[in-house]
């Protein structure tokens, strides 16, 4: 029988292995070469970057997501049958784009903010924040009223279980149940809006909520228009840069 010729496993790595071998021997051979070269490429390259525009907002939807996606298609589809107005019938569950909000989270120092005293002082922070203006062109105010999102007329609250104790002062907090509060025959969801919750006993579907260490104040702003978009985003600016004033001056005992 005649012998098998034998096989050959290196028919990748030994072509390579002279490849890299007499890429080694010019290195060695010219090292600046291959210092010099590399850096005045990436100098002359790098000039490139003074061309690219200064002080414009960055657009990640442009700039990371495919032109002409199945996800922009089904968003259009979203948008045309699912239409949502900013400036009467805000709901942010139909929003399909980004929304320009502010957010403030607020920590009760006690163990629970469930007590007049300490929503008072909630209501404080979220008054002020509503008396904010920002300055538009010409020198004309943005009032929060302007450009707040809107639900059949009225700003959205910027949460449901304090516009109801704003409502009515002398709301009965331990009554109070959760995630659904039933508040005049109208069902509030409270899930996402509280947080550091102690409940008690059941009440049919809910649970009585007995303690809640923090609440989140939610300011959902106009995005719908363009123009109602820069003012927007000129007021959220705006709040942005006078938060940290704004807690100096409340001076705060009851949250933090």
């Amino acid at each position: 029988m005649s012998e098998r010729p034998p096989c050959h496993t290196d028919c990748l790595e030994a072509p390579l292995s002279c490849v890299f071998r007499s890429l080694g021997c010019e290195v060695g051979a010219h090292p600046w070469i291959f210092l010099v070269v590399p850096v005045v490429l990436m100098a002359a390259l790098g000039t490139g970057l003074i061309y690219l525009p200064k002080d414009v907002e960055e657009n990640f939807e442009e700039q990371y997501t495919p032109i002409g996606s199945p996800a922009k298609a089904e968003r259009r589809f979203v948008q045309k049958h699912f239409t949502a107005n900013d400036s009467y019938g805000f709901s942010i569950s139909r929003k399909s784009t980004e929304v320009n909000f502010a957010c403030i989270l607020a920590v009760s120092n006690t163990t629970s903010l469930l007590e007049p005293a300490i929503l008072s002082e909630v209501s404080k922070v979220d008054d002020v924040i509503q008396d904010l203006y920002a300055m538009g062109e010409n020198g004309t105010q943005i009032n929060y009223n302007q450009v707040c999102a809107k639900h059949q007329g009225l700003c959205v609250p910027s949460n449901p279980l304090l516009y109801a104790w704003q409502m009515n002062r002398d709301l009965d907090l331990r009554n109070v149940t959760f995630p659904i509060y039933n508040h005049t025959g109208q069902p509030i969801y409270l899930a996402g809006t509280i947080g550091g919750t102690f409940l008690g006993e059941r009440m049919g579907m809910n649970q009585l909520l007995l303690e809640a260490k923090a609440v989140r104040l939610l300011y959902y702003l106009k995005t719908e228009d363009r123009e109602d978009n820069e003012r927007s985003k000129k007021w959220l600016i705006r709040f942005l840069n006078q938060f940290s004033n704004i807690e100096k001056r409340l001076a705060l005992k009851r949250i933090q």
